[in-house]
C-alpha cells in the first residue's frame, strides 16, 4: 500500500509540476515604474482579492485607456499579441512579469505546450515546462481575484500546486460555456471529495514522514483551490455568466492567477493553437513539432 501511494504521489506531482517551471506597441511609450514607487512584496500565502464594484477586471468590456499598462508579445513569424495587464487584480503577478520581461528573460523562450480550446503556454527557464526563473523574484503564491476570469484571451501564471514563478500562459478556448456557476460547484465538489479521500491516506502514515507531508502538500493545494472557487461562485452574475459565452475555460478559476487580458492579436492566438503538435512532457498531444519562439515580450504604457 505505502509503495503504491508513493508512485501515486510522485506521477501526481510530476504532473503537476509541468504547469510551471518557472515587439514593440505602435503607441504608448516604455514602461518606468513611477517615482515614488514601493515594489510590493511576494505572496507568501494565497490571496482572494474582491476589488470594489467600480473595478470590472477582465469581466467586463477590455480596452487599452491611457494610463493603461500592457505587453506587447511578439511571437516570431506569428505576430503580436497585446495585452492589458491588472496591477489593481494582482500586484505582486503584474510586477513579476514586468520585472521578467524588462530583464529580457523572455526573449528566446519558447510556447511549449499547445492544446486546442484550452492554453498556450510558454516561458519556461528549460524549454520543457521546468525549472525557475532567473529573476531572482523566487516562487510566489496565487493571486486569486473575483473580477478575473478564464475567459478566452485571458493571460495567467502556470502553477504548480499554487506556486508561480515565471511561465504563463493565456487561453485560446472560444468554445461557448453556458452556467458557469455550474462548473465551480462541481470542480468545487469534486476537490472537496478529493481532500477527504486524502485525509484517509494520511492516516496511514506518521506525521512527519514523506508520505504525510507529501499528502499534506495536496490537501493544503486542494483547500485553497475550494475556497478560490466557492468566492468565484459567490462572486458569479449574469456579466460573467453571458461573457463565458463568447468561450473560456471557468473550471480554472479559482486556483490559478489571472492578471492580463489580450486586446489584440487574437488572431495571432488561433494561428498558434492551430500548430501541428506531437506528444509533449505532459504526456498529451501538446508540443508543436517546430518551435514557437517568444521573440520579445515589451511592457508598456497606453
Amino acid at each position: 500500500m505505502k509503495k503504491f501511494i508513493r508512485n501515486i504521489l510522485a506521477v501526481s506531482l510530476s504532473s503537476v509540476m509541468l504547469m510551471s517551471g518557472c515587439a514593440s506597441g505602435s503607441e504608448g511609450g516604455e514602461f518606468s515604474y513611477p517615482e515614488g514607487y514601493e515594489k510590493v512584496s511576494p505572496v507568501t500565502e494565497m490571496k482572494i482579492i474582491e476589488n470594489a464594484d467600480s473595478f470590472t477586471g477582465n469581466t467586463g468590456e477590455v480596452i487599452l485607456e491611457k494610463g493603461d499598462t500592457y505587453a506587447v508579445i511578439n511571437v516570431k513569424n506569428f505576430g503580436e499579441i497585446k495585452i492589458k495587464l491588472f496591477p489593481e487584480a494582482a500586484p505582486y503577478a503584474v510586477q513579476n512579469f514586468i520585472d521578467l520581461a524588462q530583464s529580457g528573460y523572455y526573449n528566446g523562450k519558447n510556447i511549449h505546450r499547445v492544446i486546442g480550446d484550452f492554453m498556450i503556454q510558454g516561458g519556461s527557464l528549460n524549454g520543457n515546462g521546468t525549472g525557475g526563473n532567473d529573476s531572482n523574484n523566487g516562487v510566489f503564491r496565487n493571486e486569486i481575484n473575483t473580477k478575473m476570469r478564464h475567459f478566452y484571451g485571458a493571460l495567467c501564471y502556470a502553477s504548480a500546486m499554487g506556486e508561480n514563478t515565471c511561465q504563463f500562459y493565456i487561453v485560446n478556448s472560444k468554445t461557448p460555456v453556458e452556467g458557469a456557476y455550474l462548473q465551480y460547484e462541481a470542480y468545487a465538489d469534486y476537490y472537496g471529495a478529493m481532500i477527504e479521500q486524502y485525509k484517509d491516506m494520511q492516516k496511514e502514515y506518521e506525521a512527519g514522514s514523506y508520505e504525510y507531508e507529501m499528502i499534506n502538500i495536496y490537501i493544503d493545494y486542494y483547500t485553497e483551490t475550494v475556497e478560490g472557487l466557492t468566492a468565484m461562485l459567490n462572486t458569479t452574475d449574469d456579466a460573467v455568466n453571458n461573457k463565458y459565452t463568447e468561450g473560456g475555460v471557468p473550471f480554472l478559476d479559482g486556483g490559478y492567477t489571472v492578471f492580463g487580458q489580450t486586446v489584440e492579436g487574437f488572431d495571432v492566438i488561433d494561428k498558434i493553437t492551430a500548430v501541428e503538435t506531437t506528444t509533449g512532457s505532459d504526456g498529451a498531444e501538446s508540443l508543436p513539432v517546430e518551435d514557437v519562439i517568444i521573440e520579445s515580450v515589451t511592457i508598456k504604457v497606453f
